[in-house]
């Protein structure tokens, strides 16, 4: 017993331990009623499938995201894309900072095997540009295609912040998922839609490390 804990304590394990749970916890919520768009339970393959490719970032489905699921599912969908993103290690390092203004050891090499620093001592600067990265795009991105929708489709204002923010999460986490059946083939010809999509992807595939290295390059550029 004594062996198998301290196997849990490996940060390798803890961090596929806490992936899991994530993936069961939204299994058990896009199970519900409340989250199908017929108000009946869903099946448990789908609801496993569709909440693993969410956490994992893939975009795969076995159903239509906006025809299948209630605005309810949807946000399901989106907080598992969000967390998966971050990564379960990543926030429980933030929330520790937040508290206690400091990472223990342990939580340290947990951080560092989730975010893949290259070296213990940049962990904390990674976990706290994680926030700072993911939060700056998507609101920009979320901004941007919500004054589109508005502007250039007359969605009401909370429908076009609802697609907004849901679409900036999807794009900057690589996701894949979209509210709409054809995914965002309609937007093909529109670049005020398409390039933050873009910007988004790109911004999000480059990963925290390399943003927060960036930065600091940038800020070393300007102080010359």
């Amino acid at each position: 017993m004594t062996s198998t804990f301290s196997g849990l304590r490996h940060p390798a394990r803890v961090v596929v331990a806490a992936f899991a749970s994530a993936v069961a916890v939204g299994t058990v919520l896009l199970m519900l009623p409340l989250s199908a768009e017929s108000g009946e339970p869903t099946d448990l393959v789908t609801a496993l499938f569709t909440s693993t490719s969410a956490v994992c970032v893939t975009g795969l489905v076995v159903v239509d995201t906006p025809g299948h699921w209630s605005t309810f599912g949807e946000i399901v969908i989106a907080g598992l894309i969000q967390v998966g993103g971050l990564g379960i290690m990543t926030l429980a390092s933030l929330l520790g900072l937040l508290i206690t203004r400091r990472i223990g050891l342990r939580m340290r090499l947990t951080a560092q095997a989730e975010t893949k620093a290259l070296e213990l001592g940049d962990v904390r600067r990674v976990v706290k540009g994680v926030a700072l990265v993911s939060v700056s795009f998507e609101t920009v991105i979320a901004a941007a295609l919500t004054v589109r929708f508005l502007t250039g489709y007359d969605y009401a204002f909370g429908t076009a912040l609802y697609h907004g923010v849901f679409h900036a999460i999807s794009a900057f986490n690589n996701a894949g998922f979209a509210l709409y059946p054809d995914s965002l083939t309609r937007f093909a010809t529109d670049g005020w839609i398409c390039l933050p999509i873009v910007v988004a992807v790109i911004a999000g595939g480059l990963g925290f490390p390399v943003w927060i290295e960036l930065w600091r390059h940038a800020r070393h550029v300007l102080r010359r």
